[in-house]
């Protein structure tokens, strides 16, 4: 089994402080995907808002994460990737104790305000230290590790959510904070900083704003985000509205919505290196057209039965999609990063989430009052095929470009 061995050298290759990287990574995995599968079902009891307000507070959290991405990498190149993550998970810890406690319109607004400007310091900040410590040719397969590691959390915090829910959210809100403050304790007392400054030049204010100048000019690069953020408008839809339709729409309870979720971390935990290892034989670019057109059928099919076992085989088919999509767009955008301006590649790559999310449920929102409830998940498969397209294009005139094809190495 070639592969499998050359999977393992690879993995032995990768540093001990990696490995803590992805423990931590998992623990808060676990706290956070307890809360956000159940976060509009929670502030349209605690506040009796429509929905569509509430998933406004869902978009000024991506808001601000979409402004702290510019400053987190900038931050990362210039003072350091440890600080920046540990900023973020005890930020986290504070914002899920005091969401618990929370109980007019703008406390939570400002907790999510300021949460969703931390929240993006954690993966710029690991991703970073990931790219400073792994050769070139193992980024992938480090890259597919910690997606891994995250969706095994993800796999068992829906669970567990939803039984907190069935009694109270507030102990949902306490558990992720206790998650977090065990990941930054961790993480504190074993990690290191890995930025070398000796090799760095010096960063003026001036510098950071060229560097992101000269960043937007990388056409590819950006274009591959542009349509990165199309599918995250579409995925953004079922991550956090499918309690609610579920529930709303077709009587399942919250519980019941939880195995959806533990489907796509499953997959994601299982199915990651696997996927990877086929993928990689392929042009990235021809890898996120199939991704799109994936995430395109599942997203649009969840209208189609109103069944938990449907809603998985949708899931699973996403899912498949997001595999193949995710560790790409990483191994793409450090291939592109030169050792200064790692941060703030790695800032222009984590925009596509939050601003996927900021528009996303915000639309999706008003769709569900406005027209009728399965309109979400149309404008979420539309949203998925405008992406395909994308990449299609991008790959036409791009597919002879030769450090893309470098994506794509046998060891």
């Amino acid at each position: 089994m070639p592969h499998i061995s050359q999977l393992k050298f690879r993995m032995q290759k990768i540093p001990f402080q990696i490995w803590v990287i992805y423990a931590s990574s998992f623990i808060f995995s676990v706290g956070s995907s307890m809360a956000w599968p159940y976060l509009n079902i929670f502030l349209q009891q605690k506040l009796s808002l429509p929905l569509s307000t509430t998933t406004l507070l869902i978009s000024l959290r991506a808001v601000t994460g979409i402004l702290a991405s510019f400053v987190a990498g900038s931050i990362s190149d210039r003072f350091g990737r440890r600080g920046v993550i540990l900023v973020s998970l005890l930020t986290g810890s504070v914002y899920y104790f005091l969401m618990a406690h929370a109980g007019a319109l703008w406390q939570f607004a400002l907790l999510m305000g300021v949460w969703g400007a931390l929240d993006l310091f954690f993966p710029v900040g690991s991703n970073a230290m990931i790219a400073d410590l792994v050769p070139i040719e193992d980024r992938l397969s480090a890259f597919s590790l910690m997606r891994m590691m995250h969706n095994a959390g993800i796999s068992i915090g829906p669970i567990i959510g939803g039984v907190l829910a069935a009694r109270s959210y507030e102990m949902i809100f306490y558990s992720a904070a206790v998650g977090y403050l065990i990941s930054f304790v961790m993480t504190a007392f074993t990690v290191r900083e890995t930025l070398d400054r000796s090799k760095q030049p010096e960063i003026t204010e001036d510098r950071t704003k060229i560097g992101f100048a000269q960043i937007f000019k990388d056409n590819v690069f950006i274009s591959t985000i542009v349509m990165g953020i199309f599918v995250f408008m579409g995925s953004s839809i079922v991550f956090n509205l499918l309690s609610l339709y579920a529930r709303e729409t077709h009587g399942i309870a919250e519980s019941r919505i939880s195995i959806v979720f533990t489907v796509n971390a499953v997959m994601c935990v299982f199915l990651q290196l696997p996927v990877m290892r086929l993928t990689e034989k392929y042009h990235p670019l021809l890898v996120m057209i199939v991704a799109a057109v994936l995430y395109a059928i599942g997203l649009s099919s969840f209208g189609l039965i109103p069944s938990i076992l449907w809603y998985c085989v949708c899931m699973a088919v996403l899912t498949v999609g997001e595999l193949m999509i995710t560790p790409t767009m990483l191994a793409i955008t450090a291939k592109r990063a030169p050792a200064e301006a790692r941060g703030r590649y790695l800032s222009i790559y984590n925009l596509a989430h939050p601003v996927g999310y900021a528009f996303g449920p915000a639309l999706a929102g008003n769709f569900y009052e406005r027209l009728f409830p399965d309109s979400i998940w149309l404008s979420a498969g539309f949203y998925c095929v405008i992406a395909a397209i994308g990449f299609f294009v991008l790959y036409k005139r791009n597919k002879d470009a030769g450090w893309l094809r470098k994506l794509s190495v046998e060891g």
